[in-house]
């Protein structure tokens, strides 16, 4: 507890990154990467396989942007920048462990990015605001850095959560703040797949507790956003017990979506290196996810 306090006293983050609570949540999630490490590795190593596919086939290497960036655990940071010459960092929260990394190559910019577009304005939401009138405002400046590779790195899923507690708090109905979810989530799949150059989404989809083969719980990660078809995917061991509890493990569907140059082909390397483990990269269905 005393390592995550002074991580959390001395990570640089805004105003609004801070009273949302995403530092809390960056240091809760380096931690339970140390004590899930050998869990989550699997997942880790295919997320940066398939970035570093991404990264292969994309004809022009002059910037990649990376959303969602985080503690880096699932970022191949050295490759990016070998292959492009900018790397630009987006999150709302860089911990130190990505600073220091970044220090290391003169081509890597952090840059402070809510991909709301909505923590500042939430601040300030009181009882009774008009759900209807909040519309995420998708991250300009990143774009406007003209990307050759664009990746959204497991963040999708995280995008509406700070926004869903805040309203909840206000005491908005639950109906109406799924809305809001949704139209989050909508806004960064619209902006991400439709910017020019080469575009690499891996979010997790859906949540599952389970005892060996029985499904004690799943969530729609998505809020019933459909995710485009998928090239690959896995099953990411989140929390095996007694992580989150004592008789359930929690798995998250991952999928990959590569667009523009990346072809599904390439991630046949990926595929293949990985055929030995179990929950290992496969093919994935069309629709909303992957069947298990």
């Amino acid at each position: 507890m005393l390592r995550e306090l002074l991580e959390w006293l001395v990570t640089p983050a805004g105003l609004a990154a801070r009273r949302h609570g995403l530092v809390g949540e960056s240091v809760a999630l380096a931690a339970r990467c140390r004590r899930c490490r050998t869990a989550w590795e699997p997942h880790l190593r295919r997320c940066r396989r398939a970035m570093r596919e991404a990264a292969r086939a994309c004809p022009e290497k002059g910037t990649v942007v990376v959303c969602g960036s985080g503690h880096l655990f699932d970022v191949p940071l050295a490759a990016l920048a070998g292959m492009f010459s900018r790397v630009v960092l987006a999150d709302a929260v860089h911990p130190l462990r990505a600073r220091m990394a970044a220090r290391g190559f003169g081509n890597v910019r952090l840059a402070a990015t809510d991909l709301t577009g909505l923590l500042d304005a939430a601040l300030g939401w009181r009882p009774g605001i008009d759900l209807d009138r909040i519309k995420p405002v998708t991250p300009t400046e990143l774009a406007a850095r003209k990307p050759d590779l664009t990746i959204s790195a497991n963040v999708l899923s995280q995008l509406a959560l700070p926004v869903k507690a805040r309203l909840t708090k206000l005491g908005c109905p639950e109906a109406d703040i799924l809305k809001v979810c949704r139209r989050i989530v909508q806004a960064h799949l619209d902006w991400l797949m439709g910017l020019p150059g080469s575009r690499c989404l891996i979010t997790d989809t859906m949540s599952r507790d389970v005892d060996g083969e029985t499904i004690l719980d799943e969530t729609d990660l998505l809020y019933g956003v459909t995710c485009p078809p998928g090239d690959a995917s896995w099953v990411w061991e989140l929390a095996p017990r007694p992580e989150a509890g004592r008789h359930f493990d929690q798995g998250r569907e991952v999928r990959v979506v590569m667009r523009g140059d990346p072809k599904r082909t390439h991630l046949s390397e990926v595929k293949n290196e990985d055929a030995g483990g179990g929950g290992g990269l496969r093919p994935c269905a069309t629709g909303n996810m992957g069947n298990t």
